[in-house]
């Protein structure tokens, strides 16, 4: 396998995952982009008594922080998540999931995971021809 095509192989595998990932987020009526949010949300492993603020969101979502701002003003108008003021630190806003919201991703997780151990060998078979196998380009 030449180096351009593990490199295509690879992209390939990640962008059907992209694509199943994107059409069951619409079948659950959310917005990919709001899927991707939830998951950071409940995903926030940081110190636990503070929960994400919109700047780690922002991170993890690799927008900029007015965006991360609009789109969460969006999810809370749909009820998917909720704003908190940090007791600590008055400043900081923190984000919650409502139950709608964790409804939603409870079911998309499970959907996801069940994708990944079907599709997920071959998208590890395709990272393995690019890192394990020494793929360069020359």
């Amino acid at each position: 396998m030449t180096e351009y095509q593990a490199l295509a192989e690879f992209r390939y595998q990640i962008r059907r995952f992209l694509h199943f990932s994107e059409a069951a987020a619409r079948a659950s009526e959310i917005e990919p982009q709001h899927h991707q949010f939830l998951l950071a949300v409940k995903g926030y492993s940081g110190p636990s008594e503070k929960g994400p603020t919109i700047g780690y969101l922002a991170e993890r979502m690799q927008v900029r922080h007015h965006s991360a701002v609009e789109l969460i003003d969006r999810m809370v108008s749909h009820g998917l998540i909720s704003r908190e003021v940090c007791e600590r630190d008055r400043r900081q806003v923190l984000i919650r999931l409502t139950r709608a919201g964790e409804r939603i991703l409870s079911k998309l997780s499970v959907e996801h995971l069940r994708e990944l151990r079907e599709s997920g060998p071959a998208l590890v078979n395709a990272l393995d021809s690019i890192l394990v196998r020494g793929v360069t380009i020359r």
